[in-house]
């Protein structure tokens, strides 16, 4: 599980292609990398990889076919920048919201207006099945970024971000029509499950 709140900003090294499946050597700062073992789970625009040939400044994932097919990673080439988080652990502060690193689907980017310091953002879901777990003031996750829906319309949902997220992620590279990672609030899943199923 993961927060929402990424740590640092990587870089595609390099990819290696195996019968469909990639392996990607991403390039983040050294002292990022003395933080992280051999097997642990990383958020990676907001999909859940598992690091391994760990380097003074690199690391490899691996990244599936199924992900591949639900995910914007399809896009990463050498230079791509990524944001990156690890994981939670009990004892840390749960600053965003729950994240599991499960792409639901993928949205365009569509707007993008400065508001004073901040910036606002609007996405256009790929699947629209997913939009009624979309409310207003709630949690959404965007390429790993928790963030606050502050308003959603049709297919779409627009959220406001902040100098310091805009200055520390990811975002500040966008141009309209990027491809973002969504993963909805998992909460609401769950619930509608439960309903579903009830008696």
């Amino acid at each position: 599980m993961f927060t929402g709140l990424i740590q640092k900003i990587g870089e595609v090294k390099s990819i290696n292609s195996h019968h469909g499946d990639i392996q990607a050597i991403l390039s983040v700062d050294s002292d990022f990398v003395s933080t992280i073992e051999e097997g642990d789970s990383l958020s990676v625009n907001g999909v859940c990889l598992t690091a391994y040939n760990i380097n003074k400044d690199s690391f490899a994932v691996d990244i599936s076919n199924e992900t591949l097919d639900v995910s914007s990673l399809t896009q990463i080439n050498t230079g791509y920048k990524v944001n990156i988080e690890t994981s939670l652990c009990l004892q840390d502060k749960l600053g965003g919201h729950l994240v599991s690193g499960h792409v639901d689907c993928i949205a365009q980017l569509t707007e993008l207006h400065e508001d004073a310091r901040s910036y606002r953002l609007g996405f256009k879901l790929s699947n629209n099945n997913y939009f009624k777990y979309i409310v207003k003031k709630g949690s959404i996750c965007v390429d790993g970024v928790s963030l606050t829906v502050n308003k959603e319309s049709d297919d779409s949902f627009f959220v406001n971000i902040i100098p310091f997220t805009w200055n520390n992620t990811i975002m500040q590279f966008y141009k309209l029509e990027a491809i973002v990672n969504i993963e909805v609030d998992r909460i609401a899943l769950h619930v509608e499950k439960l309903l579903n199923n009830k008696g």
